[in-house]
């Protein structure tokens, strides 16, 4: 009895040291990995060469800020050069557009690669539309404390954005495993390889429902008009600006053209007033076309340009009247 008994706990030990040796296999994987999923996490892993970069580069130093409205939006290249012939005088941009991205990823990608670093642009531009500014934001912890958040501020993400036990844990263990973290890019890897067009027909919904959310909510007389949306917060956005100002960096926010015209929530546009921050004046911003964008949402390549000339003019009016005062 006690021989068998002996032997069944033999057997439970290797079954254990297997499973924990594959799994162990599979983490060595996914960090090799996890630097070329796809483009985006290799524009995330690049983060800490473009804060030294940046350092570097000349003054003015400007980052542009935001996610995948901005990465298909903005021309760094051509961003730089018109604004360095315009203060005839060199200047840097970098641009750091994580895709999917709001204010409470825009807030702890800062801390984490730029002031834990302490290497400070002079000027961040960040481009939004209505839904990326408020703390209601959908989140994504695992994204969220896999490749935002440091040690340093682990603890204070997850217990400011983790609402339960189970999501302070999803973020715990995501932070500290690459497997964990980056499980759903690993299935939609999967999944875009087995099932035809299924990563471009999930790109095509997201962005319909994107700017569903950014489209405003029209007027009903009917008993049976919709309610209205619940109010809005900007904790996290006021949190993004004073960790920016601390720091003597200008924020600058610009609304991005959409097909449909929006306008910005007041309370936003009073938070980011308030805390010394600089919203652009949509209106001075150059009416785009259907053309101008690519699927309805982000900008094609004409928009790109217009919209990156836009941006180089009100950048370069805004440096030159800060280095020449009216008097």
């Amino acid at each position: 009895m006690s021989s068998s008994t002996s032997s069944f706990k033999c057997t439970e030990w290797k079954v254990l040291a297997v499973l924990a040796g594959t799994a162990l296999l599979l983490e060595i994987i996914a960090r090799i990995l996890a630097p070329t999923l796809d483009y985006d996490r290799v524009h995330i892993h690049a983060f800490p060469d473009i804060a030294e970069e940046m350092q570097g580069g000349a003054s003015p130093r400007i980052m542009i800020l935001g996610n995948s409205l901005l990465l298909h939006g903005v021309d760094e290249a051509l961003l730089q050069e018109n604004i360095s012939t315009a203060l005839s005088r060199p200047c840097s941009v970098s641009k750091v557009t994580p895709v999917a991205t709001a204010t409470r990823d825009w807030h702890y990608l800062y801390d984490t690669y730029f002031t834990q670093s302490e290497n400070h642009p002079d000027i961040v531009v960040i481009g939004f539309v209505g839904h990326h500014l408020p703390d209601q934001y959908e989140l994504k912890i695992r994204r969220l404390t896999r490749h935002f958040c440091s040690l340093e501020n682990l603890s204070s993400c997850l217990s400011e954005e983790g609402r339960s036990l189970d999501e302070r844990a999803i973020g715990f263990l995501s932070h500290f495993s690459a497997l964990f973290g980056d499980q759903r890019t690993h299935q939609w890897g999967v999944s875009s390889a087995t099932i035809p067009q299924f990563g471009l027909g999930v790109s095509r919904l997201n962005n319909i429902l994107d700017a569903k959310n950014n489209r405003p909510v029209t007027n009903k007389s009917d008993e049976t008009s919709t309610p209205a949306p619940p109010t809005r917060s900007y904790r996290k956005l006021t949190h993004l600006i004073k960790t920016l100002k601390k720091h003597g960096v200008d924020p600058y926010f610009v609304p991005m053209p959409q097909p449909e015209l929006w306008t910005v929530d007041p309370a936003a546009r009073a938070t980011i007033e308030e805390h010394g921050a600089t919203l652009i004046d949509r209106t001075v911003s150059p009416r785009m076309e259907q053309s101008d964008f690519s699927d309805g949402y982000h900008l094609g390549e004409t928009g790109k340009t217009r919209f990156t000339s836009f941006l180089a003019s009100v950048l370069s009016e805004e440096l030159s009247s800060m280095e020449n005062p009216a008097p």
